[in-house]
């Protein structure tokens, strides 16, 4: 017999940190054709509706489930994941698409399946429970509720058998369901106790207070007490990119100039660009690497992993002009707009990790293949990549370069090397595009559309290419159309269907996204993506901020949540409270509406404890604070042509993260920085501001230069 309430259930790293497994999109298998059909039919999530023909009588979290658990007085089985979670789909397919195990929960529970990626409030608040009971978390998650939503047991994967110290997913809902029917207190005094100590941690608050000074330098020094000083990254393994928390490391040493952080920053992205997690053939990065050395990953693609990416090699490509780096930005924003993007202008979520049934087969070679396809040009290639006969991954090769590849091309020139690997590349490229592709998870989140449009558009200021421009500007136009509907910000959206319900990540990532949009756009129309930004802006405070300026996933008065939850510590994605400060601080000085500023300033005050006690786990919120506190530099272009362009490379080139850039064709109709700057025939004119003074303007890129070398 399990003991209920003791049980820890012990799961695997790369349990916890899951991958993806199983084909995300409907087949086109009719209703019919399917012996069993639940109330996930209906719903536009890929992960919820890969799981509408399970035995399990699912639910989607909503009125009718949770009036059933009430109306019959059953407890509730809450099974929370996602459509790239590999350890989700195998859970499917050992217990919930198993009859006898459906049978029971059925009987005895109200089965409600949730896509953590659409309901985040939802995640958060029962990851908190869940990690709280077993000391751990990671999805799958499974968390038994009360039928008035208090959690009284939790776990993430559970076997279908008895080993290794795990009881089976059967005998686990055999034993709650017969503690339920027979000692019912029991399990509703635990969960009156744990919902209180985990509630009021959740709730919990510091007084409002000033901001401490040396926050990015505290931050730093703390973040490299766990870094990897021989792989590069944090901690051990699995080893995730951590993209916010080396932006932060950059940003102390552009202040303290100690080349000590920077060359810690630099390992690390050498580590993964050149590492397996990379994807040397398509672009784009996995989601994490098993190991320390970034060699194996879990093969999925997350669209929000890529979007935080980017721009932390576009900071990495303005501090060194590493050319490098400069390639991993277009191949990786080239297989998001090859890959991720939908024809509406949208980015997809996710890539799968399997196809065919195996994780990683769409990616990994043999030898003999390469040796096939590349004929005499395969020896070089696979010294260059590390491919061997035995492999490193299953007896297959994932690509990968050491410090040892470039050994192969010793006696060839550097430009005749990119040129043979590039053809090499594109050769492979062709045979893998005919093999079978991993699936997509095909919805349409707004807050990740929105680290996509920030990293389209800082691509696009150190590349000068313009395709990722207009790409950005296609998806702001789709989610200006199409997502922004009678004054609410979609957060889901999948063939023409929307989600319901407004988010706070939604509001405060795409709003940042938009002030880079105008910040590159340099048409005319550019103002519409500045107030497009206030808009939601003005909407994110009315909905999620609290009178102490504290901000919340979720608008006030959500009848289906038993607490309120706000999320401020970054984790895999940025904490949105603190990027909504960010953007708010911002705006103030791009649009000079001091409210904007005030209400940033009451954001970080309310967080003002945290962030003297552990700075570096609120890199957003140190990094906004940065902001309010920074010189003001202001660069406002006005003007068309090539001299125009010229100082807009020069500008864009330069690692400035305090900096607000302006530009209008004529300045007029395109804010208050461009007062007194307005001009009529197309001259190009630049005005470098520092702390409200400014310098003469100037009229050619070498002046502008020049001016910004002075900072």
């Amino acid at each position: 017999m399990i003991r209920l309430f003791v049980l820890i259930i012990t799961v695997t790293a790369a349990m916890a940190a899951c991958t993806a497994e199983k084909d995300t999109r409907m087949s086109d298998m009719t209703e019919s054709d399917h012996k069993f059909t639940n109330h996930l039919e209906g719903e536009n999530s890929p992960y919820l509706l890969s799981h509408a023909h399970n035995p399990v009588d699912w639910y989607p979290w909503g009125v009718e489930a949770l009036e059933r658990a009430r109306q019959e007085d059953k407890p509730i089985f809450l099974s929370i994941g996602y459509a790239a979670c590999h350890w989700c789909h195998v859970m499917e397919r050992e217990s919930f698409e198993d009859e006898k195990v459906a049978a029971i929960l059925n009987e005895h529970y109200i089965n409600i399946k949730v896509d953590r990626e659409q309901r985040p409030d939802l995640d958060k608040i029962y990851m908190s429970f869940t990690t709280a009971m077993t000391g751990h978390g990671g999805w799958p998650m499974s968390v038994f509720l009360t039928n008035d939503l208090k959690p009284f047991y939790a776990g993430t994967y559970f076997p279908p058998v008895d080993g290794y110290g795990r009881p089976s997913f059967t005998r686990v809902i055999t034993e709650i369901a017969r503690t339920y029917k027979e000692d019912r207190a029991k399990i509703t005094g635990s969960a009156d106790q744990i919902f209180g100590q985990v509630a009021a941690r959740l709730d919990a608050q510091t007084p409002p207070g000033d901001l401490p000074t040396g926050l990015v330098a505290e931050a730093a020094v703390q973040l490299t007490r766990n870094f990897d000083r021989t792989h590069g990254g944090f901690g051990d393994q699995p080893k995730f990119p951590h993209a916010l928390e080396l932006s932060l490391m950059l940003r102390h040493y552009h202040a303290s100039k100690d080349s000590t952080y920077l060359e810690l920053v630099f390992l690390a992205l050498d580590g993964m660009a050149n590492g397996g997690i990379y994807d040397h053939l398509g672009g784009g990065f996995a989601r994490y690497s098993v190991d320390k050395m970034w060699l194996v990953p879990h093969f999925e693609k997350m669209l929000y992993d890529n979007g935080l990416l980017v721009p932390l090699y576009a900071e990495a490509y303005q501090l060194t002009g590493n050319e490098h780096y400069r390639r991993v930005i277009r191949e990786t924003l080239d297989w998001m707009l090859r890959e991720m993007r939908a024809p509406d202008g949208g980015f997809h979520s996710a890539l799968d990790a399997d196809s065919e049934g195996e994780e990683g087969k769409f990616y990994v070679w043999s030898k003999e293949e390469i040796d096939e396809i590349l004929g005499d040009d395969a020896e070089k290639f696979n010294e260059y990549y590390r491919v061997t006969q035995g492999g490193n991954f299953e007896g297959h090769s994932i690509l990968n370069i050491t410090s040892d590849s470039y050994q192969a091309f010793e006696r060839m020139s550097e430009a005749d090397t990119l040129a043979f690997l590039e053809n090499a590349r594109a050769k492979l490229m062709a045979v893998r595009d005919k093999r079978i592709r991993p699936l997509t998870d095909d919805k349409v989140l707004t807050s990740w559309n929105g680290l996509a449009l920030t990293a389209l558009c800082r691509g696009y200021q150190v590349t000068g290419e313009t395709r990722y421009l207009e790409a950005a500007i296609a998806n702001a136009e789709f989610v200006k159309e199409q997502l922004y509907r009678s004054g609410k910000l979609t957060h889901s959206w999948r063939e023409g269907r929307h989600s319901t319900g407004q988010f706070l990540e939604d509001y405060a990532y795409y709003s940042r996204g938009l002030i880079d949009l105008y910040e590159s756009d340099p048409s005319g129309d550019n103002v519409q993506w500045l107030n497009l930004a206030t808009e939601f802006a003005e909407k994110a405070i009315d909905l999620f901020a609290d009178d102490n300026g504290v901000f919340y996933l979720r608008p006030e008065g959500q009848s289906d949540l038993i607490v309120r939850p706000r999320d401020e510590e970054d984790s895999s994605v940025p904490a949105p409270g603190s990027i909504m400060i960010g953007v708010l601080l911002k705006l103030g000085r791009v649009t000079e509406n001091g409210e904007f500023t005030k209400a940033g300033e009451k954001g970080l005050k309310a967080l003002a404890g945290k962030l003297k006690s552990y700075p570096s786990g609120f890199s957003s919120a140190v990094m906004a604070a940065d902001y309010l506190e920074s010189e003001k530099i202001e660069i406002i272009l006005v003007g068309e042509g090539a001299e125009k362009e010229a100082m807009l490379e020069q500008v864009f080139g330069r690692y400035l993260p305090n900096r607000v850039i302006a530009q209008s064709p004529t300045g007029r109709g395109s804010g208050p920085l461009f007062e007194g700057r307005e001009v009529n025939d197309g001259e190009a004119k630049a005005y470098l501001c520092r702390n409200s003074v400014c310098a003469l303007p100037a009229a050619t890129a070498e002046e502008i230069r020049q001016q910004l070398e002075g900072l």
